[in-house]
């Protein structure tokens, strides 16, 4: 019988109790990456790494001490790499062992800290991860990468070889889904939601534009302000709200956000910048109506299932605010158009894609 080929995963990002979009991407990957019978899986983690986890079942699982990250990148990995004989190693980032002998898959799911402001002119990202990402990119035999827009953008702002670059979209898990309304109610009890509201989930870096998506919550009417909550959920400790009607929810359980989709009137979106934007496609699959910002990847991802603004206008995101939530037939046309969209994204077929990726590199090889 023919040996399966050992494919190494850096699992790091899979970290208990903090999902990550990397993470969300290795878990959907491994359910599915388990049934490929030509593969031989081995993951690398840390003391950090969950690896408890039901969709890791199976696998065989190595942790390795990290106490320095450059260390543990270049120098314990690659020697846990030849201890395993890897035949292909796959980091679902940028970073790997340089000087492993192994061929090497690499992810680059977006570059915002080489374009927006504040991050493009940090040192860090105007020297050392530009050319880094050079030097991976000349080792790496394949990138992933999670929208053409970015795959522009590395071929434009780095000069990498578009025919090295594959395009693999990210999935929507099958919990997020519309809930009951006993579900719903007991988030908004939870989370102290008292009344109809506007929704926003994610980090609250600078590029999220949550500054703007306050000034446009504040231009609306009165009236609607009364009527509805501005929830922004998931942030962190960085953002304050302005006013009564600005609920911030700083931290937001996996297992309560397809209820919190689920309850709102309005989902919406300002980023300035995204790789994807899994949120609105979350938010779509729980029959929530979705208003995004119209930069970078978004028109891509989210088709004709939303309405979208000039995230650097409050006045318009304010205006376009107004008129979905004064227009019922427009929710309604959202919300039938948002739970067609997401069927695009099944899990096992996003999977698929990237074992056919890793496939391709062991036939060369």
């Amino acid at each position: 019988m023919k040996k399966a080929m050992k494919i190494g995963i850096d699992a790091r990002e899979l970290i208990s109790g903090k999902t990550t979009g990397i993470g969300r991407f290795l878990l959907e990957f491994l359910k599915v990456a388990r049934s490929c019978g030509k593969f031989e899986f081995v993951l690398f983690g840390n003391r950090h790494t969950d690896f408890e986890s039901p969709e890791l079942k199976g696998y065989k699982k190595i942790v390795i001490d990290e106490y320095l990250t450059i260390l543990w990148d270049q120098f314990q990995l690659k020697k846990a790499i030849e201890q395993n004989k890897i035949d292909i190693f796959f980091s679902p980032y940028y970073k790997f062992p340089l000087m492993s002998s192994a061929p090497c898959v690499i992810s680059i799911f977006d570059i915002t800290y080489l374009l927006i402001e504040p991050y493009k002119n940090q040192w860090i990202n105007k020297f050392y991860r530009r050319n880094f990402l050079k030097l991976a990119e000349k080792k790496a035999k394949k990138i992933l990468t999670i929208s053409h827009n970015t795959k522009h953008d590395l071929v434009k702002l780095l000069n990498l070889p578009k025919e090295k670059i594959e395009v693999v979209y990210l999935s929507v898990n099958e919990k997020f889904k519309p809930q009951e309304k006993v579900a719903i109610e007991r988030v908004r009890s939870k989370y102290n939601i008292g009344k109809k509201y506007i929704l926003y989930v994610g980090n609250s870096k600078p590029h999220k534009n949550l500054n703007r998506l306050i000034d446009a919550y504040n231009f609306l009417p009165e009236i609607i302000k009364k009527e509805y909550l501005l929830v922004l959920a998931g942030v962190g400790s960085e953002v304050n709200g302005q006013g009564a009607e600005v609920r911030i929810i700083r931290y937001v359980s996996e297992e309560d956000l397809p209820a919190v989709y689920s309850g709102a009137e309005l989902f919406i979106f300002p980023s300035l910048y995204e790789g994807f934007g899994l949120p609105p496609l979350e938010a779509m699959a729980c029959g929530c109506p979705v208003l995004s910002s119209n930069a970078s990847c978004m028109p891509e991802i989210l088709g004709d299932a939303c309405i979208y603004f000039d995230p650097l206008n409050a006045r318009e995101i304010s205006a376009e605010i107004e008129q979905i939530l004064c227009d019922a037939s427009l929710k309604n046309g959202l919300k039938e158009k948002g739970l067609i969209k997401v069927k695009e994204y099944v899990p096992a077929k996003i999977a698929q894609k990237t074992i056919d990726v890793i496939d391709s590199v062991f036939k060369r090889n």
